[in-house]
């Protein structure tokens, strides 16, 4: 049998656990094939079809026991050696296997035991063999097992009853001497040689065979580790005559045993503690392996990847590339330098870029291996720094178009100019060199605007009150709109006034109603508000990270009930000729115009839109310092009193509702988030801490605002909510979003504002 690959039948229902013993066999290196059944039907086909050397079965399956199986092998495989392999088992259980026929047995926690069990096994089937061919030939068989006693590596002792030496070969002696100090002749105790063996002694008498390790220190005070085999010797009839010992030095073993653990342990130190997001996965995908780093980032634990695959993680946009790159690896490839998104636990997406490569796994199927890094942030740095390039690449390219076409149409306007005046009153040709005039006006208007997005025009700044600007332009703007759309002014009275030029603020207006109007087709309306704010450096986190010096601002807000706009959109609206009109329809230079105008007066704009819900466009612009009295925020109001209550914040924008938690938390109170209505109304139902407010945005994926307040409104009657959007509170409820009279914070907040609010709020529900 040694000549050949020994062939083992598996009876085990767990596949890990089938995985751990062929590992364990593997590292024994005892070459094999195995097959792995978990039926009766399909355990008695491969007795058959496999004709196993050794069997190796569980001893509790849920159709199929080990018992059951015993008495299936000994019935049609009587030979075959039989081990069983269980979690536990007492003593007399085990004592019931053995006496039914089982060869051995191993518990799955010590599973390092199963290459010597085997080998134990073996030898004790071939010694048996050897048994059967001595009745056969008697003399040569007793003369060959004496050869192979004494010149065995490993040590034989043979027992008799009392504990009485009968025989030992040479390796035996050598190994009573290392533990001795002293040789062991025939005749003398099997105890003095291994103290502490009376246990394997008695049950070997008994009839169990029972393998067990030892450490033993010598008399040079060197350990060493024994595993030793006691098994019982019987004569003809069965009855037991005493006990052989089959022992071997396995020192090296275990020092290589423990070398491996301690190596292996400081692998996944290293693993478990670096930076980088390091996986392993099965080729389906589930995951093997992730360190704390890859925990952190997606935002699931080890029990929330258990049902998942690393798939079920990429953005769907990601997919395709994700299994190009598995299939590359699966064939060999190392690849470098991966770029994939991921979507977290939070539904917040990742972009991570790293190494991947198919690692084999001693014996068992290939794993997919990646170690990555999360470069969200580096992502987000350069995709500012293209759109800030490109900005300022056309920014180069439109002035120096203004400038050229500026020179021209002067020679174009003049000399038509004095073509005109060289016609007589009747002539015909004068409508068509006013045509030419017309055409180069129209020419030069669009190269002032193109001078106005490079701010490249000279400003003649005035201090302005900017409800004054508006209500002169009132009678204009409203004959710009179609017949069914209506414009509607909210002003604050405390807005201020800004230093800005006349004109260019009204280009500025014109700009945007006009492209309000072309963004509501048919029935629809336009707001105008205006109103002070104080901004911070939180504010600028909240937008990409643009650079917004800190102070007071009048903000200059234009919204409309149009189609508004998606994400990508969005991203090039102030780019020079884009449109998304149709060809003849819009030059592409209004929003352009507006931003160089705004950026030109040491503002800047932002844009708040979703599709089907509007837009609005907010302008900031410095407030002016005039010496005059100003009735609002003219100085920084009181710091927001201190609180204790419990606040829950229901925001999907995670930036946002971590400003909002932070910023309440630091004046006292206790904060808890919901990233939705449904998680919202899960957590107060759940009623782990009683919730004195709040504070919801209003336009949210699978359950907005308005239906939270009404499910709050049933659930808990005097719950006060405080509802928050980037869209102006008049616009909330002419969108139909809100309803009228609902406590309502603006956005952009800061932390200290959005704290007095929900300080006065929490009173006014106190009083």
């Amino acid at each position: 049998m040694a000549a050949e690959r020994l062939r083992i039948l598996i009876l085990e229902d767990v596949p890990m656990d089938a995985e751990l013993m062929e590992y364990e066999l593997t590292r024994s290196n005892i070459p094999f094939d195995a097959r792995c059944v978990d039926t009766r039907d399909a355990f008695v086909h491969e007795l058959e079809d496999f004709q196993p050397h050794l069997i190796l079965s569980d001893y509790t399956l849920p159709r199929f026991d080990g018992m059951a199986a015993l008495a299936l092998a000994r019935e049609r495989a009587p030979a075959v050696p039989f081990l069983i392999v269980t979690g536990s088992v007492n003593e007399e259980t085990a004592v019931g296997c053995m006496k039914a026929g089982a060869t051995d047995y191993l518990l799955k926690s010590n599973l390092a035991r199963i290459g010597p069990a085997i080998e134990a096994a073996l030898t004790r089937l071939e010694a048996k063999s050897e048994k059967t061919r001595a009745q056969a030939a008697l003399r040569r068989s007793e003369a060959n097992l004496r050869a192979i006693f004494n010149t065995s590596l490993q040590a034989f002792v043979l027992v008799d009853t009392d504990g009485t030496i009968q025989a030992l070969n040479p390796t035996a002696i050598e190994c009573a001497e290392q533990i001795l100090g002293r040789p062991v002749a025939e005749g003398d105790a099997i105890h003095d040689f291994i103290p502490d063996a009376r246990d394997g002694f008695e049950a070997a008498l008994a009839g169990e065979a029972r393998v067990v390790e030892r450490r033993i220190r010598g008399p040079d005070g060197v350990e060493r580790w024994f595993e030793t085999t006691h098994a019982p010797v019987v004569d003809d009839r069965g009855g037991i005559i005493g006990v052989c010992l089959n022992a071997r030095d396995v020192s090296e073993r275990r020092r290589g045993e423990q070398a491996l653990r301690e190596s292996e342990a400081r692998y996944r130190d290293l693993f478990d503690n670096a930076s980088d997001l390091v996986c392993t996965t099965a080729l389906d995908g589930t995951f093997v392996y992730a360190n704390r780093a890859w925990h952190a980032a997606v935002g699931y634990d080890q029990a929330g990847l258990a049902g998942r695959r690393f798939l079920d993680l990429v953005h769907p946009d990601a997919r395709d590339h994700y299994l190009e790159v598995v299939e590359r690896a699966q064939a060999g490839e190392m690849l470098t330098h991966v770029e994939l998104s991921l979507v977290t636990a939070a539904r917040t997406t990742i972009t991570v870029e790293g190494n991947i490569s198919c690692t084999p796994a001693g014996g068992a199927p290939p794993r997919i291996r990646g170690i990555y890094r999360d470069v969200t942030e580096r992502k987000r740095v350069e995709e500012q720094l293209r759109r800030a390039e490109r900005m300022q690449a056309a920014g180069r390219l439109a002035g120096g178009v203004a400038h050229e076409v500026n020179n021209m149409m002067t020679g174009v306007i003049g000399f038509s100019e004095f073509l005109l005046r060289s016609f007589e009153p009747e002539d015909e040709r004068r409508l068509e060199v006013a045509e030419i005039i017309k055409a180069g006006t129209r020419a030069a208007d669009v190269t002032r605007q193109l001078l106005a997005f490079t701010r490249q025009q000279f400003l003649r700044p005035e201090v302005l009150s900017v409800n004054a600007v508006v209500q002169e332009l009132d009678k204009m703007l409203r004959r710009m709109l179609g017949e069914d759309q209506v414009l509607e002014l909210a002003l604050s009275p405390e807005a201020g006034e800004i230093r800005v030029d006349r004109g260019q603020l009204e280009q500025v207006l014109v700009n945007l109603m006009l492209n309000a109007r072309d963004a509501m087709a048919g029935r629809g309306r336009v707001t105008i508000s205006t109103r002070a704010v104080e901004l911070d450096a939180a504010y600028a986190q909240l937008h990409a990270g643009i650079n917004i010096p800190a102070g007071c601002y009048v903000q200059l807000a234009v919204s409309d009930t149009g189609r508004g706009m998606d994400p990508d959109i969005q991203t090039h609206i102030f780019e020079p000729f884009f449109t998304t009109k149709p060809t003849g329809q819009g030059t592409g230079l209004g929003l352009s115009t507006a931003y160089g105008i705004v950026k030109q007066s040491d503002g800047f704009i932002w844009v708040y839109s979703e599709p089907g819900l509007g837009t609005t466009f907010k302008i900031y612009l410095p407030r002016a310092a005039t010496g005059r009295p100003v009735t609002a925020n003219s100085a920084h109001p009181a710091p927001a009193r201190r609180g204790s209550e419990t606040i829950l914040i229901v925001e999907d924008e995670e930036m946002v509702r971590s400003l909002a938690s932070r910023g309440l938390r630091e004046h006292g109170y206790t904060v808890l988030e919901a990233r939705h209505g449904d998680e919202a109304l899960d957590q107060l139902e759940r009623g782990t801490m009683g919730i004195d407010l709040v504070i919801s945005d209003v336009v949210m994926p699978e359950m907005g605002g308005r239906e939270l307040g009404r499910r709050l409104g049933a659930l808990r009657p005097a719950l006060p909510i405080l509802f928050m959007s980037g869209y102006t509170g008049e616009d909330v409820i002419q969108r139909g979003l809100l309803d009228p009279g609902a406590p309502f914070q603006q956005k952009p907040f800061t932390p200290e504002g959005l704290a007095r609010k929900v300080r006065e709020m929490l009173d006014a529900v106190r009083a």
